[in-house]
């Protein structure tokens, strides 16, 4: 995969996201999924939004650290502000496709919760699928709490390329049978 496709289709789930949510209800987007839950709509984007900023800071210091990141309380009780957010890194992406895919960065990952840290090398583009996978998992429970809250979320919101892939050859495969 190069890397302008991995920034595309990070483009494109930012897009799907900002589309699920741009006129959601401030009730809607902080709503818990249930009583004493945490988990609204607004925490998932939260949680998006500081994955993708981890990444970006780190490939100028060529160190990712997913785990030491702001928590920032506004995109995950303002809608217009995550927005806003996601369209700035968005814009981010878009440049980078203009840069070296070969630079060489470093993951550093805590494994328990006594701090320890393991140190991995990684790739840009392999960053960019990881963002694109563990966006996709958000997506999917954005999906459900948009559902919970009464809202039609966009079609396909939260599934999997490869699920997608998957249902569009069982389709093709039961209509050559039934054919």
């Amino acid at each position: 995969m190069s890397l302008q496709n991995a920034c595309q289709c990070n483009e494109q789930l930012l897009s799907d996201l900002i589309q699920a949510i741009e006129r959601l209800p401030a009730n809607h987007y902080q709503k818990s999924a249930a009583p004493g839950s945490r988990q609204t709509i607004g925490t998932h984007i939260r949680h998006i939004i500081e994955f993708y900023l981890c990444f970006l800071s780190g490939l100028e210091s060529r160190s990712i650290n997913y785990d030491n990141r702001n928590r920032d309380a506004e995109c995950e009780r303002n809608v217009a502000s995550a927005v806003n957010a996601l369209l700035g890194i968005k814009e981010r992406l878009v440049k980078l496709t203009k840069t070296s895919s070969k630079i060489n960065l470093t993951l550093n990952a805590c494994t328990d919760t006594n701090g320890s840290v393991i140190k991995v090398e990684t790739s840009i583009v392999r960053e960019l699928l990881f963002l694109q996978n563990h966006t996709t998992h958000h997506m999917a429970i954005i999906n459900l709490l948009l559902q919970q809250s009464g809202h039609q979320p966009p079609k396909n919101l939260g599934i999997a390329t490869s699920t997608l892939i998957y249902q569009t050859q069982q389709e093709t495969s039961s209509e050559n049978q039934a054919s």
